[in-house]
């Protein structure tokens, strides 16, 4: 009879939650400096030019980007749920297979691609929008390309079983040897900045 293992998804460690803040805070600071320079120069638009971006193309584009990264939210939990399963059961035949399997499948690029070009046209219509504020215009443009660029860093963490925030604990070290799984740019780069 095989005994229950506990198996836990949880916390990695410090260097992975500093990744997971600082990388949206890099990756929303060239739109900033962008906005910045369009703002000073007068490159914006007026209020009533704002009125129908406001009321029909920001939500519908928002609307679209938030319905995919719940889709990719959802697939990636039922995906670490599996394999939990598969660590639980990991005497049982198939386990291991089931496992690689899901841990070695990565989100389809094209997938990427559409989250990435809604949160890029949210970004950039948050851009042009008409701040009579410097500094709300700045908060407005930092806050959204920050959720947007959290959105993106949290999905691919839970594409990674192995190296992101949010980890699965107890996967067999041979299973571990055995999958393919490359560490994140953004770890990599991470972990040579710090040495």
């Amino acid at each position: 009879m095989s005994e229950h293992r506990h198996v836990r998804f949880e916390f990695n460690d410090g260097f992975q939650f500093a990744r997971m803040v600082v990388t949206p805070l890099v990756l929303a600071a060239p739109w900033v400096l962008l906005w910045h320079v369009l703002f000073v120069k007068g490159w914006h638009s007026s209020r009533d030019a704002d009125e129908p971006i406001i009321n029909a193309i920001l939500p519908l584009i928002g609307s679209a980007h938030v319905f995919l990264a719940s889709f990719l939210f959802f697939k990636e939990t039922d995906d670490i749920r599996e394999m939990k399963h598969a660590v639980r059961d990991c005497d049982k035949p198939g386990s291991k297979e089931r496992f690689l399997a899901i841990a070695e499948d990565r989100i389809p690029l094209p997938l990427r691609y559409i989250q990435f070009t809604t949160a890029a046209v949210v970004l950039g219509w948050t851009m042009s929008l008409y701040y009579a504020s410097y500094w709300t215009g700045f908060a407005s443009v930092y806050s959204v390309g920050y959720v947007l660029g959290l959105i993106s860093e949290v999905i691919a963490d839970f594409d990674d079983p192995f190296h992101g925030v949010w980890v699965i604990r107890g996967v067999p070290e041979d299973w571990i040897r055995e999958a393919h799984v490359k560490q994140r740019l953004s770890d990599r780069v991470f972990e040579r900045l710090l040495g």
